[in-house]
């Protein structure tokens, strides 16, 4: 298993994929972060009334909803990159079995997105400080280590997906408009429809929430005493921030856990019984 894996990193480093789609990631953490650091300094929000409000943690929970699709790209190449070059029956051939390849493959794109997670997080740390609205500490650190975790989650269900699909442009394409437009498309539907309690149990709603919400908690709590005391202004940020039927930030991270579960063992299943030749 160990060479397995080792040889997946050598296939990944060998490529230009992995550091062209890194550039985009970190580049969207560092603009959304650095956009709202310097909202939270502007006009009556400034620290010439009551304190600046933390932007910056919501801010980064949206922007790294983003550059989570770029982990989702590098993760779905795994298995299909393979397959389009044709190198996939070599691999199969060279292991044990078909399943101790594609376990190698999560193992190694797990810890590149986790890699890709933590580059994010610099970034994204950059752009509070550019903005000069770095929050506390305690609260920043602990909105970017779920960040990791949900750009590293985002890139194993690109693996599975792969795995599942056998396709690079239908997994790439069919993944990217997933995530930016059916889900999107479906979730103002159901809200639209009363059934706004449906879409967080889908897989990008239940992502985002898991960072969203635990940045909403902490943006709420880190915010300067009194401006959001009210409970009728919590409730309106929480329809303003589209998180009123969500539930609590681990509550939706094991729910994206779930999925990320879901599409890996439909993936090994599918690619051990797959045709090759």
């Amino acid at each position: 298993m160990r060479r397995l894996i080792t040889a997946e990193f050598r296939k990944i480093r060998t490529t230009k994929l992995w550091w062209a789609l890194l550039i985009p990631a970190a580049a969207v953490s560092l603009v959304f972060t650095w956009g709202g650091a310097a909202l939270g300094t502007i006009g009556e929000i400034n620290s010439g009334s009551r304190g600046m409000l933390p932007i910056a943690l919501p801010a980064f929970a949206q922007g790294i909803g983003f550059a989570a699709v770029f982990g989702l790209i590098l993760g779905g190449t795994a298995v299909t990159g393979e397959m389009r070059h044709k190198t996939i029956t070599t691999t199969y051939l060279t292991a044990s079995t078909r399943g101790s390849v594609l376990l190698a493959k999560q193992v190694a794109y797990g810890v590149v997105g986790l890699l890709y997670g933590i580059v994010c997080m610099i970034a994204a740390t950059l752009g509070a400080v550019f903005g000069s609205n770095l929050p506390d500490a305690g609260a920043w650190f602990t909105l970017a280590a779920v960040g990791v975790l949900a750009m590293m989650l985002w890139t194993l269900l690109g693996v599975g997906l792969g795995a599942l699909i056998g396709n690079q442009v239908g997994t790439v394409v069919g993944g990217v408009v997933y995530v930016l437009v059916v889900e999107i498309v479906l979730n103002a539907v159901m809200r639209f429809n009363d059934l706004g309690q449906i879409p967080p149990y889908l897989p990008n709603k239940s992502s985002g929430d898991m960072v969203s919400t635990l940045a909403f908690d902490l943006f709420t709590e880190t915010s300067p005493r009194g401006i959001f005391s009210a409970a009728r202004m919590d409730s309106e940020l929480r329809d303003l921030f589209g998180l009123q039927y969500s539930p609590a930030w681990w509550a939706s991270g094991l729910i994206f856990v779930g999925w990320t579960v879901v599409f890996g063992l439909a993936g090994h299943l599918t690619a051990r019984r797959r045709d090759i030749t």
